[in-house]
């Protein structure tokens, strides 16, 4: 595999801010959570703290984060996450290698190899409800487990893996966007 790492940025023209970038073997990736606070649809800063969201960008549910897409991105699909995973050397280690080199608590950096500088939101869940930001990070998937899960990336302070698993779309999740 061709590894290229080509740096690169763009600005959302919906609130003109700019989000860094990186190409990783073909995929353009955001290299930040999306910070966008839409009109509709449910999304949060984390604890429903702004500082939060300047820290960690938004948490937003399922059906949003399909909805909030600036022009030219798309939420990844399983089988983007799964190229993203192949071209860093695999699911095993990619957590180590994908996570940026601060921020993640207990010593849970990571070497950031890639520029993708995995940065841990925590999420969210029912009853306005906050879990682990500094400690987990969770990024939302366009594929559907079924008709009220849906699929997510899932790293954490002290595992180099990241994890596929499905969550319900009501969750509050990280979102990283692919350009079309």
């Amino acid at each position: 595999m061709n590894n290229i790492i080509r740096y690169g940025f763009f600005t959302d023209s919906r609130d003109s801010k700019t989000y860094n970038t990186v190409n990783i073997n073909g995929q353009v990736w955001m290299t930040e959570n999306l910070n966008y606070n839409p009109s509709s649809g449910i999304s949060a800063c984390y604890g429903n703290d702004f500082s939060n969201c300047i820290l960690y960008g938004r948490l937003y549910d399922w059906e949003t984060a399909k909805m909030v897409c600036p022009d030219g991105w798309h939420l990844p699909s399983d089988a983007e996450w799964d190229a993203l995973m192949a071209a860093v050397g695999g699911s095993s280690t990619a957590g180590t290698k994908l996570k940026a080199e601060i921020g993640w608590s207990s010593r849970g950096n990571g070497t950031d190899n890639y520029g993708f500088s995995a940065f841990p939101g925590g999420n969210g869940g029912f009853g306005n409800v906050f879990y682990l930001a500094g400690y987990l990070g969770y990024w939302w998937s366009a594929s559907e487990y079924n008709s009220g899960n849906a699929y997510c990336r899932y790293m954490g302070y002290d595992i180099s893996n990241v994890y596929r698993f499905d969550v319900d779309k009501s969750n509050l999740l990280s979102v990283r966007y692919v350009r079309d």
